[in-house]
């Protein structure tokens, strides 16, 4: 990938993802202060979770043109015109509109998630499948960590959490300049064999997949595990803020920084598990994400003080690290036609917005009857479930033999 194409690509998906710093700590405070209730909040939450399906579509089409810039360009102007649009909005549906489009799983942020993916899987080498998606998902915590940090002191000064969407509209604005440097050019990337073609490292190693990726039953295992990871994962957004403030009395001031401590542990994982995933495998590192995430949400149903969750949200940084990494290699790998590439990326995006619909719809049924403690309770036993699926039925796809240690490329084995 050339410097050009690495600003434009690399510039926009940071300064879009920047956005979700001030999802996640504050969206829900602010739709709470223009009068939503807690089960408003997680019925807006799906139904924005659900527009990031329109992902899917947008991804086969794209694969059709062979150009994903477009469809990059519009999904950010749509992006930064929710933003400003979002700082003067009243009434519950013109809100949810909003919210549906400017929301972290939401149409336009994960239509960038997957497309920006499927780009950077186009220009990778085959056996850099790993590295290319960890160089990409980098970028993701250090803008989600600066907006933030900057929020937190907006904020505290204001006390008004709606204070912050308008130096953030001239962020999203941004990425939409960068996203115009991008030039589509030819993958580098040599056609794919499929995984059966190929022998596959460890006793883990897939069986033979059929001739159609969608009649791979071991596909349809994983879409249930990564539905199931992010159902259980994603009412942590929408209420562990609240949580955190109502039952554990925090200041809204600290709320910034358990999220914060959530991506510094993701952007210290996401590069070493891209390289790690290229050279030992994608199971064990999938294995590590998904008990990763069940013990996460069982402490923090236990968790007593507010300086307790914020070491518990490490292990939530690196669950979040290892899947934006490792479920998009295992995807790719199965898919194994680089002509599909931002098919088999959406298919992860729709996976996590599904889950991400489910996750808070279900839980904003049952936080009245169970409160937060029991609902994080409930939450790590979906993840308990997600983790079984994966270590039964998921298995190993990595198809190239490269020495752990080794800094040189990756070879393909050579069948004899």
């Amino acid at each position: 990938m050339d410097l050009r194409n690495r600003i434009g690509l690399y510039g926009s998906y940071f300064l879009c993802m920047a956005g979700i710093g001030f999802t996640l700590p504050y969206l829900p405070l602010y739709l709470r202060q223009q009068g939503l209730s807690d089960r408003a909040i997680g019925l807006v939450s799906t139904m924005a979770a659900l527009a990031g399906l329109v992902q899917f579509p947008l991804g086969v089409w794209s694969d059709r043109r062979h150009a994903r810039k477009p469809f990059l360009i519009v999904a950010l102007s749509l992006l930064a015109a929710a933003t400003i649009l979002l700082s003067g909005a009243r009434g519950p549906l013109w809100l949810g509109l909003l919210v549906v489009l400017f929301a972290e799983n939401g149409a336009c942020r994960a239509t960038v998630e997957s497309l920006a993916g499927a780009e950077a899987v186009h220009l990778a080498p085959p056996s850099q499948v790993g590295a290319a998606l960890g160089a990409l998902r980098f970028w993701r915590p250090i803008g989600i960590m600066a907006v933030a940090l900057a929020g937190s002191i907006l904020a505290g000064r204001s006390g008004d959490p709606g204070s912050i969407l308008l130096p953030l509209t001239f962020v999203q604005a941004l990425a939409v300049v960068a996203a115009l440097l991008i030039h589509e050019t030819p993958g580098r990337a040599g056609p794919r064999q499929r995984p059966e073609s190929m022998r596959t490292r460890g006793a883990d190693a897939a069986p033979l997949a059929p001739t159609h990726p969608w009649r791979d039953r071991r596909l349809w295992a994983f879409v249930a595990a990564m539905v199931l990871f992010h159902a259980a994962a994603a009412p942590g957004g929408v209420y562990l803020g609240l949580f955190v403030k109502q039952d554990l009395d925090a200041a809204d001031s600290f709320l910034p920084y358990i999220f914060i401590v959530m991506m510094v542990a993701w952007m210290l994982v996401v590069r070493p598990a891209g390289w790690l995933a290229d050279r030992v495998g994608r199971r064990p590192l999938l294995l590590l994400a998904w008990m990763a995430m069940t013990v996460r949400l069982g402490l923090i149903a236990l968790a007593q003080t507010p300086e307790q969750i914020l070491f518990i949200q490490v292990l939530d940084g690196l669950a979040q690290g290892l899947f934006g990494v490792l479920a998009a290699a295992w995807v790719t790998d199965r898919f194994a036609n680089p002509r599909r590439a931002g098919e088999a990326q959406v298919l992860v995006g729709s996976c996590l917005v599904l889950g991400s619909a489910l996750g808070p719809l279900l839980a904003g049924l049952l936080v009245d009857a169970l409160g937060y403690r029991g609902l994080f309770g409930v939450l790590a036993a979906t993840a308990g479930l997600a983790t079984t699926l994966v270590l039964v039925l998921v298995p190993e796809t990595l198809t190239v033999v490269c020495p752990p240690l080794t800094v040189l490329p990756c070879q393909p084995p050579v069948d004899r």
